[in-house]
């Protein structure tokens, strides 16, 4: 999903694999941020991004975080700036500020087209939760936004968890920032009270919601907006998903006359079936394929069908009520199935799949 979340982003501000378009990182060595460095350096190649460094000054040792981030950046093999504020001390929103017009001199300077900032699915949920806890004006639901002038939040809906198996998985070392245990600042606080209660206790999954909130509220397009009250997405509605030469496309329409394999495509009775929505493969997704009386986890059905493992943490599925529904060329789930009684069907469809015939 990582990997997947940083090409979506990068594609959709016009920087492409196999463009010239460089990009500033902003790294402060820590997990997320190290995390997308390496993502971004895998996805345009070293010479395409540079590891922009903020010395915040605040801590007696901050300037070891820069000789890290400067050895990342040589292990990576690209470019690294270093930028120390003079100011010390300050505010949350003072030091917020000055980081990012140190960054902005770095992009402006190396000639990047934008600036990468590596805030997750938890720092939304954070954001979300301080903005209600200090206002309450409804444009607080809306977060942080994934893109604004020149900055690109590409892990705004991945979990932090999928963020340290990443790291695990790469090898990657990192970090630990001493002022996010403490609980001087709210959003501190949040982050290692509030929240985890609420996801020990109360909702499971809790963070994640809240981020998926925040992009609702800020009016990115979502596959669950189309079930709102309204117009209905015409057949081939595009729900966005380019990336490894397929689509993924949700359509509310008339039943089709010979039923779908399950794999290019799928059709469900959509009155029986709940809103969909595209989103990453998890770690430990199940589907219930079709003729099967019971689960099965995504990863053995993925080697089954022959998909490259360089490919599976990369790929879309469509979620309905809560659980996944179709994996695109791959298996649809054994509900919801086509009668003589539907009359609306959702399908979906990709165009192709490298694993599959013809992909």
């Amino acid at each position: 999903m990582l990997l997947a979340a940083v090409s979506q982003s990068l594609e959709s501000a016009g920087i492409g694999r196999r463009g010239e378009a460089r990009v500033v990182v902003a790294c402060s060595g820590g997990r997320d941020s190290v995390a997308l460095a390496h993502a971004t350096v895998t996805l345009l190649g070293a010479r395409r991004v540079i590891l922009g460094h903020v010395d915040h000054a605040v801590r007696s040792h901050s300037a070891a975080d820069g000789e890290f981030v400067r050895r990342l950046a040589h292990q990576l093999g690209c470019g690294f700036e270093v930028a120390r504020l003079a100011e010390g001390p300050a505010s949350e929103a003072r030091l917020r500020a000055l980081r990012y017009r140190a960054l902005e001199e770095m992009r402006v300077q190396s000639g990047a087209e934008r600036i990468l900032v590596g805030h997750t699915a938890d720092d939304q949920a954070e954001t979300v939760l301080f903005g209600l806890i200090r206002t309450t004006r409804a444009q607080a639901l809306a977060g942080m936004p994934a893109a604004r002038g020149m900055i690109l939040r590409p892990l705004l809906l991945v979990p932090r968890a999928e963020v340290t198996a990443y790291n695990a998985k790469q090898g990657l070392a990192f970090l630990d920032d001493p002022t996010n245990h403490g609980a001087r600042y709210l959003r501190s606080r949040l982050r290692k009270e509030l929240l985890p209660l609420i996801e020990a206790r109360y909702r499971p999954g809790f963070s994640g919601r809240l981020a998926a909130l925040a992009q609702r509220v800020a009016g990115t397009p979502s596959p669950e907006s189309s079930t709102a009250p309204g117009p209905r997405p015409p057949p081939g509605w595009l729900k966005g998903w380019s990336d490894l030469g397929f689509l993924v496309t949700l359509a509310r329409e008339s039943p089709p006359l010979v039923p779908p394999d399950g794999r290019l495509s799928a059709a469900f009775d959509a009155a029986r079936i709940g809103p969909p929505s595209v989103r990453m493969a998890r770690s430990g997704d199940r589907i219930q394929p079709f003729g099967s009386l019971g689960h099965r986890k995504l990863k053995d059905l993925y080697r089954e069908a022959g998909v490259p493992p360089d490919l599976r943490e990369a790929l879309p599925v469509v979620e309905a009520n809560g659980e996944v529904v179709w994996v695109p060329g791959v298996a649809r789930a054994d509900l919801a199935q086509i009668s003589e009684t539907t009359r609306e069907v959702w399908v979906f469809s990709i165009r192709t799949a490298p694993w599959l015939p013809g992909g």
